[in-house]
């Protein structure tokens, strides 16, 4: 069963404007994102024991990870690092 409900009248029957609730949305989403992407990252800093991708990356140089078997992970968290950033700059403005 889908129930539609318009914006209008979620801030209507909250009793806020309809850009409050938008920007309010938007920012609980934002948050949820980030407590997910650090999640993620958080798993993969515990799997190779690092607290960061440079202390991965600097560990796969030295020789003590495979670069071959942490590659996906390498670029996972690359990427996910990435993100974060993109979503703490949101917060942020």
């Amino acid at each position: 069963m889908v129930v539609t409900v318009s914006v209008e009248e979620i801030s209507a029957a909250l009793g806020l404007s309809k850009e409050e609730l938008i920007r309010r949305g938007v920012r609980a989403y934002l948050e949820l994102e980030l407590r997910r992407l650090n999640s993620e990252i958080m798993a993969l800093y515990r799997r190779y024991n690092v607290k960061s991708l440079k202390e991965l990356d600097e560990k796969i140089s030295r020789g003590e990870l495979s670069e071959t078997d942490t590659f996906d992970d390498f670029t996972r968290l690359d990427f996910l690092e990435a993100k974060r950033d993109e979503v703490e700059k949101f917060l942020r403005s």
